[in-house]
């Protein structure tokens, strides 16, 4: 008759006291009075084997499920500061009823981790949950049995650090599972070496979901969890904003132990004195741009690290042009020291304007408190993420007007201008709102935005000059470009009849027209293997254009709001809320001058724009609509 190891879950014969296949002994007592002893069937399916693992919370075992016959991870929801092993060694009993409740809550977070991990199914990166259940007074989940290393004990196992293309490998797999997360808006929070995995078959997973959390910006409350070394300040704190950046330090300073044998010290010690010394002081071998991308991902402030693992990503494969920290925060401070010029200035002129020009900046007198609603639209992939880029981009506007509160909405693009339709119809438009493809119906419901126009400086701008003549009715205000350039690949010089950048992405069209939004996508897709054609296509001629990111304030709401409203636009113009949208975020080119420069010095291939931005057209039938431009000059440029 045949047995079954519970250890290496391999079948013997049952006369042998002593596997042959791993000299495990039949019936071997457990390591702890606590946990359940080998050849235990639960939920009568699962035969629970030896711990291979466990902590204050749980016990991890190896298991066979006699219905799949195959190997499988049973965790157990085991708080051994509240709990003990009842006689029977299956029951889980507790110490006292006094901690019913803390048990019962924790109970219910540990099967909501077996819920969350069990959303992403069978994706390559992240271990699979095949079932949870209740039962002996406690609770299981069923998981995919993982042989092999966790990264720290392999980065242990390696003279305390790993080779940076080895980490990168990692790296890259993580990111993989972190861009499903995050698209559910799931942040996993308690990234780390212990909780990266490296399975035989070289497959790297991420585990314990245990301090998974829905991101969620209207939820301040976040329980504190935390591994030192590797948390952000924003997890010290029960009330905080926490996003994909949060999971993005941790991954940096996981990162940066990996590749240096050094944990960085904890978040909270470096706010008061920070003396991480950059990856590349600790291993010379580390390349610059490494050594960048780390320092930004492990940023105090969560405004200055990569606000998606996409950039995140870039950065490390090279494809993002990163600045320092120290760049950013210099360029910032610069930001602050102007608008803080320019608000002195102004209160100086408002002292000695006379009554007759009052009325040209009354749009600089004090705005009274209130609270104003924004809508803005953002695609699935974004939606994680709007509303905090908004705030980053009106950070200045904040800090100096604490008494205006902006509430920001973020709706699926698919459904945004049916929204608009709607609250138009019943008179609550939104005070703020993204108005590109709005219909007359809602136009007609919104106010001119000469107190913008007037308060902008328009030699700052491009096309500013110009704006009566694109908006006669003046209620809308663009604030990017979006430019019609030629990308050619240089993996075929083929010509399409049409002018199709799917084709041109996958390798079968040597030219695409398209915008320069499309410039990240070209780029992460070929990796130097494109050059850019603006010369070529345009020579003497004016380069073509279309407005995005175009703003609308409501006529529905209060003469305050429609103030306020009006004055956050006009920081959506200004250096910081152009740079953070269009430079940092590729969102396509900024109006704003001096951030063009900084535009322009981050996406060095597409300098050449830099002579022809005074020569900018705007088709009068394609304000917002690049494509039928771009297929124009396609057919007449390209093919011809």
């Amino acid at each position: 008759m045949k047995i079954r190891c519970m250890n290496c879950m391999e079948q013997y014969d049952d006369e042998y006291e002593l596997c042959p296949h791993c000299g495990y002994i039949r019936d071997t007592a457990p390591d702890e009075i606590y946990q359940m002893k080998s050849g235990i069937t639960l939920h009568d399916r699962y035969k629970v084997g030896v711990v291979v693992g466990f902590g204050g919370f749980g016990i991890t075992y190896k298991a066979w499920d006699t219905k799949m016959d195959k190997v499988v991870a049973i965790k157990e929801y085991f708080p051994s500061s509240l709990v003990n092993r009842g006689l029977d060694g299956i029951s889980v009993n507790l110490y006292s009823e006094k901690n019913r409740e803390e048990f019962d809550k924790g109970l219910i977070r540990f099967l909501e981790e077996g819920k969350r991990t069990a959303m992403f199914g069978e994706h390559p990166n992240i271990v699979n949950v095949y079932d949870l259940f209740q039962e002996n007074n406690t609770g299981y989940i069923i998981m995919e049995f993982l042989d092999g290393i966790s990264l720290k004990d392999f980065i242990l196992l390696n003279e305390g650090r790993i080779d940076t293309d080895t980490a990168i490998d990692v790296l890259l797999s993580v990111i993989a599972a972190l861009k499903t997360m995050h698209k559910e808006k799931i942040l996993h929070r308690d990234i780390s070496p212990d909780n990266i995995f490296i399975c035989l078959n070289k497959k790297i997973k991420l585990i314990d979901f245990g301090a998974a959390r829905i991101s969620d910006e209207e939820e301040k409350t976040m329980s504190v969890v935390l591994k030192p070394g590797y948390a952000p300040p924003e997890q010290y704190r029960n009330k905080s904003i926490q996003g994909p950046w949060t999971d993005i330090y941790a991954l940096g300073a996981t990162m940066y132990y990996a590749i240096t044998g050094v944990v960085p010290d904890e978040s909270v010690d470096r706010v008061v004195n920070d003396e991480v010394k950059s990856p590349k002081e600790l291993n010379p071998e580390v390349p610059d741009y490494i050594d960048t991308a780390l320092m930004v991902a492990m940023a105090l402030t969560p405004e200055l690290r990569f606000q998606n693992v996409t950039q995140f990503e870039e950065a490390i494969l090279h494809q993002r042009k990163v600045r320092t920290v120290e760049q950013d925060l210099k360029r910032r401070k610069r930001t602050r020291l102007v608008v803080a010029g320019i608000v002195t200035a102004v209160l100086l002129m408002a002292v000695l304007i006379t009554v007759g020009i009052y009325n040209k900046i009354k749009f600089d007198a004090e705005l009274e408190a209130t609270k104003i609603l924004v809508w803005i639209p953002a695609s699935e992939e974004d939606m994680s993420t709007a509303e905090q880029n908004f705030y980053s981009r009106i950070a200045q506007f904040q800090t100096d007007y604490p008494h205006i509160e902006v509430e920001v909405e973020v709706i699926a693009e698919g459904s945004y201008y049916d929204k608009l339709d709607l609250a138009s119809e019943k008179g609550n438009l939104p005070d703020l709102f993204v108005s590109t493809y709005a219909s007359d119906e809602i136009l007609d419901n919104t106010i001119k935005l000469d107190d913008v126009f007037n308060a902008v400086d328009k030699k700052d701008l491009y096309l500013m000059s110009d704006y009566k003549d694109y908006f006669p009715d003046k209620n809308q205000m663009p604030t990017g470009l979006d430019m019609a350039i030629a990308y050619g690949s240089e993996i075929t010089d083929s010509i399409s009849n049409e002018n199709d950048m799917d084709l041109f992405l996958a390798g079968e069209a040597g030219v695409v027209v398209s915008g320069t939004k499309d410039y990240n996508l070209v780029q992460s897709t070929f990796g130097g293997k494109y050059e850019i054609l603006i010369d070529e296509v345009y020579g003497d001629e004016d380069i073509q254009a279309c407005f995005v990111d175009v703003w609308s304030v409501s006529a529905q709401c209060e003469d305050k709001n429609q103030a306020a409203a009006m004055r956050v636009i006009s920081y959506l113009l200004g250096d910081m809320g152009q740079d953070v949208y269009y430079n940092q975020d590729a969102n396509g080119t900024p109006l704003n001058k001096n951030c063009f420069v900084e535009y322009i010095k981050i996406n060095w291939e597409l300098k050449e724009l830099e002579s022809y931005m005074d020569n900018i057209y705007v088709d009068d039938d394609s304000l917002f609509e690049l494509d039928e431009v771009c297929d124009k000059i396609y057919q007449e440029k390209i093919c011809e």
